[in-house]
């Protein structure tokens, strides 16, 4: 059997079995198994082939390639894929990762021509209509990741687009036994980034610049016309909900400065920053004359116990981090110490509509200052088993609980009045659990990296992860646990 076909009998063999990698989108874009496994200490040309930054540790001779694939939890096939060139001395790179169109809300009709007396209210009898029987879905589900890497004079060009959106756009349905002139739904996410970033130290002690900037824009929709008047007795068009918002975001790093070299052992410093914001503009419905009139808020408009809330936020973090790194004959040994401090203001203003069908203000009207510091740590070994062919690597994190301090400024307003009396400055301060990204977190991962020749080789994690304070116990025999690979990565180049 000759080298290709040696090599295509791999690539079939591990798309059939392998898994995807953990997705950190959209700043990282990925990382791969070994990177995974190393906590990001110990990257491979899997994840630096499009990346900014790194594309030119890449060495091929005509194209280098990638593929994976998973059956995730839900059993839904994901893809993943990747591929460079050069062309003309322009380096070239794009990645895929997503399940197309599976798992897409289905949304069934039937067309139906109603007799006289059958048809739906504001409906002719003897016309088709498409007639859904149950209420059209939009919910996020099939996921779809690109990116494609433009590398020249030294420097990285990426853009980025990933979304999980679903929309619902169509006139004259019917729903149950109401007829639509027009129904409106969307939801999901629509997230383009552009990056920029510097391929080659600027100094002889490192620093490579680099610059990221994303817009999210979140799609939480319904507006309806309904022919003749609602449930409500009301006719026009309805927003029902409008939770939309723009997310912008800047990332600015300085790339790494090595301040010590010697013996094996190497220390840096680097430093990065990130700005985010939250703009919200939805429009909302209300009554007026039997008749629903629309406005704008900046805020949200979701009916509710409060369904107007004006809000804005911003959060700027910034994460100094120190990091070494040691190497000594088929041994090396990396750690990294992330110093994250974030501080975010959300105004969050409760309102209500006035008898004049005017947005005042009415309940709480918060101001809210919050400061968080979450550091980490995290340690990576790699050994050269059998040195060009087989390394194992390593690596564990722990990551502390967020420390939460937060001061809450609050008025009270009635109706557009502000009561003064019941105005008051609330400190929180948390240093336990309280959510979803707070938690005290300690992993462990190992894997091997086997090489078949210098151009072809395949990556694999296995670990175990848990949060403080959960009940369940670390079981390394269970799917998911130490003796079970939980992603693959077959890698060619020529």
């Amino acid at each position: 059997m000759n080298n290709k076909v040696f090599m295509f009998a791999v690539l079939v063999l591990m798309m059939a079995t392998a898994g995807v990698w953990a997705q950190n989108l959209p700043a990282n874009l990925w990382t791969s198994p070994q990177s995974t496994t190393t906590e990001g200490r110990y990257r491979s040309n899997a994840d630096d082939f499009i990346r900014p930054d790194s594309y030119t540790g890449v060495k091929f001779d005509k194209w280098f390639g990638l593929v994976s694939f998973l059956w995730d939890g839900n059993y839904d096939a994901v893809a993943t894929s990747g591929f460079a060139t050069t062309v003309s001395n322009v380096y070239v790179g794009a990645f895929y990762s997503g399940n197309f169109w599976s798992s897409m809300p289905a949304n069934n009709y039937s067309e139906r021509s109603f007799s006289a007396g059958l048809a739906p209210a504001g409906g002719a009898s003897g016309k088709t209509y498409n007639v859904y029987n149950n209420t059209p879905s939009v919910a996020p589900s099939s996921v779809n990741n690109t990116a494609v890497l433009v590398g020249i004079a030294n420097m990285g060009f990426r853009l980025t687009y990933r979304t999980n959106h679903q929309s619902f756009n169509e006139r004259n349905i019917v729903i149950g036994n109401r007829l639509y002139n027009n129904y409106q739904a969307e939801n999901g996410y629509m997230a383009p980034q552009i990056a920029w970033a510097m391929a080659k130290d600027l100094t002889g002690n490192g620093i490579r610049p680099y610059v990221t900037f994303d817009l999210v824009f979140n799609r939480d929709y319904q507006k309806v016309t309904t022919v003749g008047v609602d449930a409500a007795g009301v006719s026009g068009d309805n927003t029902v909900r409008s939770l939309n918002h723009i997310d912008p975001a800047l990332g600015i790093g300085m790339g790494g400065f090595t301040f010590y070299n010697k013996d094996g052992f190497k220390g840096s410093f680097d430093v990065d920053y990130v700005l985010n914001l939250n703009i919200y503009s939805n429009d909302y419905s209300y009554v007026q004359g039997g008749v629903y009139k629309t406005s704008t808020i900046k805020g949200t408009f979701s009916p509710g116990t409060f369904p107007f809330v004006e809000q804005s936020y911003i959060s700027n973090s910034l994460t100094p981090s120190l990091s070494g790194s040691w190497s000594k004959d088929n041994l090396s040994l990396k750690f990294k110490l992330n110093l994250p401090l974030t501080l975010t203001n959300r105004d969050q203003n409760i309102m209500q509509l006035n008898a004049s069908n005017k947005l005042v203000y009415n309940d709480t009207h918060d101001s809210i200052s919050t400061f968080i510091f979450r550091p980490d740590i995290r340690l990576a070994l790699q050994y050269k088993a059998i040195p060009n062919r087989l390394t194992i690597s390593t690596g564990a994190r722990i990551q502390a609980t967020a420390l939460t301090l937060e001061t809450v400024d609050r008025e009270y307003y009635n109706m557009g009045n502000k009561v003064a009396s019941q105005s008051q400055k609330i400190h929180q301060n948390s240093y336990i659990n309280i959510g979803s990204g707070t938690q005290f977190v300690s992993r462990f991962h190992i894997g091997p990296t086997f090489n078949f020749t210098e151009n072809a080789w395949i990556e694999a994690t296995t670990g175990v992860s848990n949060a403080y304070g959960n009940e369940e116990t670390i079981d390394i025999f269970a799917p998911g646990g130490l003796f079970s690979f939980g992603s693959i990565l077959v890698v060619l180049k020529f």
